[in-house]
């Protein structure tokens, strides 16, 4: 009998780190890593170019790989609950996991989804788009919420949708301000965070029937109260560029570059607006500044704290400017592209460096370049990369890399 409770034992053993295997908890290093180093990945089934921001919360972040939304223990990389989002690797994701106290939401294109932090059952799957046609050409949307309502944008319109139990309240019809049989998208609607109901709503649109990209890219930004529907203020940017023409007249064009980006802060809405950094009067969206940067235009890549506008750009740099002012504080050269979120925590600048596969924070005092680093396999292999936008919190930066998925300490 001893003997067999012998076998039972260190087949109970095996099973357990077998299983740990499958979990991804074998990944984890004996000793705690040191600043900026990684502590744990989890490896993905098939190659990633999904690039939502995952989440973090409590010892937890939640993160998309493989179709799946997961949660894992953010210090050890213990898997504690995977549910499948789509087909393995497809689906149109969101930017961004948005989160509650108890609820994480997801946008997948045709669908919204509600899951509980505890335990990863879906809550609620609620139906928003019905064609593809409402949801291609914008890029990954980034929601918004208010303590009751999630806020998603759409080609042609942006939804209301409610938190408790995923019931479209409203659509805000973006069918104003553009030419006959053009439509509108939102990528990054807005709702303010200080209590007055006001939604802001970034949008672009493409006319075919101009004759240069100039004339056919427009903008609006709208600003809707989000109860009533009803428009508050509508605000169009318009900037000039060197002409790159020989056959236009004059040194240089106005036009009315793509919008995707915006932040709220008390008094002003903020945009990236082709090679500009734009400020609006946030009550009546009148233009305040303009900043203009010839080295390269923006896609998404923009945040604000109470010391100043931070974006990282297309054309391989990031910066900061004066809030109030639109003043260039500083300018680092960060040698690839960005299309990736920003976070600024304790005085630094994240994000992951799309075009490059890198993570960069920087002081944002100075720009200054704190901790600027490749995932580690990318040395043997150079399609292993960083791929979404950091998920920052408690100490530990999250990426959904290529090849797999790494939380690595802040480095100090």
């Amino acid at each position: 009998m001893a003997k067999l409770k012998s076998i039972l034992a260190l087949s109970l053993t095996a099973l357990l780190f077998s299983s740990c295997e499958l979990l991804g908890i074998g990944g984890k290093d004996k000793d705690d890593p040191s600043s900026g180093e990684v502590a744990w990945r989890i490896e993905n089934n098939q190659e990633n170019i999904v690039r939502t921001q995952p989440a973090v919360d409590k010892n937890r972040t939640y993160f998309l790989q493989d179709g799946h939304i997961k949660s894992a223990t953010l210090n050890e990389g213990r898997i504690i609950w995977s549910n499948k989002l789509v087909n393995q690797g497809s689906g149109a994701f969101s930017r961004k996991i948005i989160q509650t106290s108890d609820r994480i939401f997801v946008d997948i294109g045709f669908e919204i989804h509600a899951y509980d932090k505890g335990d990863g059952n879906l809550i609620w799957n609620t139906e928003v788009s019905e064609t593809s046609s409402e949801i291609s050409g914008l890029g990954g949307p980034i929601m918004s919420q208010d303590e009751d309502f999630i806020y998603a944008g759409r080609r042609g319109y942006v939804l209301k949708v409610r938190k408790e139990d995923g019931q479209i309240i409203r659509r805000y019809p973006l069918d104003r301000q553009v030419p006959e049989g053009v439509t509108q998208g939102s990528t990054d609607p807005i709702i303010s965070p200080f209590g007055d109901n006001v939604l802001y709503v970034p949008t672009s649109y493409f006319d075919h029937s101009q004759p240069t990209p100039e004339e056919a890219s427009g903008n609006n930004i709208f600003a809707f109260n989000s109860n009533s529907g009803e428009l508050i203020w509508h605000s169009k940017i318009t900037v000039k560029v060197p002409n790159p023409y020989t056959d236009i007249p004059g040194d240089s064009l106005e036009g009315a570059p793509f919008v995707y980006d915006i932040e709220v802060t008390e008094d002003k809405v903020v945009a990236l607006a082709g090679f500009y950094i734009v400020a609006l009067d946030r009550m009546s969206g009148e233009t305040i500044w303009k900043t203009y940067f010839p080295e390269g235009g923006f896609d998404v890549g923009l945040t604000v704290d109470l010391e100043g506008v931070y974006a990282a750009s297309i054309g391989t740099f990031a910066t900061k400017v004066d809030l109030e002012t639109g003043e260039k504080e500083w300018m680092t050269d960060i040698r690839n592209s960005n299309t990736s979120i920003l976070t600024v925590q304790n005085g630094r600048l994240y994000f992951t460096n799309s075009g490059g596969g890198d993570i960069w924070v920087l002081d944002t005092k100075d720009g200054s370049v704190i901790y600027n680093e490749k995932s580690p396999g990318h040395s043997n292999d150079s399609f292993d990369v960083y791929i979404s936008s950091l998920g920052i919190g408690e100490g530990y930066m999250v990426n959904v890399g290529s090849k797999a998925v790494y939380c690595l300490k802040v480095p100090e």
